[in-house]
């Protein structure tokens, strides 16, 4: 059995510096069998990554991986597609991708992967900022999995502060509302663990939203590196895989022209 990462960034985003066909290749010795590549369409005009995106280079770089012999799915990362809905409904109906990923990395023009806007006093406030547009995405947006639910945190640790605090605790109501928005909706529910190699140390987002999610029935739930670099290529699968089943779970998940599909998760 081999893992699968549903969210794989290649230099077709802006900020990534690796190609798919050197992704593929090293999933082979990493016992990847699955990539879903996820290029970044970020729609906020102050985002590094804005602008950067060129669909017919990305195809074509994926159309070349496809002859190593590792499964390519293609997918985008939309960044605030409810705030920008007019420039997202161009690529919701395209019938080129297997998957969209939905994700907020701004909250009006605060990037929330800064330490700046949690630098006031109200910083919990800005966490419920996040997850109320959070809100938003899941009950406007035709996507197919919500990224990195919880990234906030980088910012914060960026910020000198703790990140060990519980969200279904402080905000039960409204995270009880996101996810079961996404479970009506079938929108996947992402385990993203780039956090585990920075200094917060959790995944995006942490075992109480897991367990959550499970508890109000949500069955639908992808395991994502956010690779963009080969040094931090495929990193905390493993641990996402473990995560995943002590929560409840007994696999996880792809899509494939917009179709979810389980694999079972690895056994310890």
């Amino acid at each position: 059995m081999k893992h699968i990462d549903m969210h794989v960034h290649t230099f077709s985003s802006p900020d990534a510096d690796i190609s798919a066909t050197e992704l593929c290749r090293m999933a082979l010795e990493a016992g990847v069998k699955t990539i879903g590549f996820v290029a970044h369409v970020d729609l906020h005009p102050s985002d590094y990554c804005y602008n950067g995106f060129s669909e017919s280079d990305y195809l074509r770089e994926l159309d070349t991986a496809e002859s190593e012999r590792v499964r390519v799915l293609r997918g985008l990362e939309l960044g605030e597609p409810h705030r920008y809905r007019e420039e997202a409904e161009l690529l919701f109906t395209r019938n080129r991708y297997d998957f969209i990923t939905g994700a907020l990395h701004w909250i009006e023009d605060r990037l929330i992967l800064d330490e700046k806007p949690f630098l006031g006093k109200n910083t919990l406030g800005v966490v419920e900022q996040y997850y109320k547009e959070t809100l938003k995405i899941v009950q406007t947006c035709p996507i197919n999995i919500l990224a990195h639910m919880g990234i906030f945190r980088r910012g914060m640790a960026r910020a000198g502060l703790a990140v060990d605090f519980d969200e279904t605790a402080l905000f039960n109501s409204l995270i009880r509302d996101i996810l079961e928005t996404m479970i009506q909706r079938g929108i996947a529910l992402e385990v993203n663990t780039a956090g585990l190699r920075r200094p917060e140390g959790t995944t995006y987002p942490t075992a109480s939203v897991i367990r959550m999610y499970a508890e109000l029935g949500g069955s639908r739930i992808t395991l994502g590196s956010d690779t963009h670099r080969r040094e931090n290529a495929f990193f905390g699968l493993s641990s996402g895989c473990s995560l995943i089943k002590s929560c409840g779970f007994m696999d996880y998940g792809t899509f494939v022209n917009y179709k979810y599909v389980t694999a079972p998760l690895l056994r310890s």
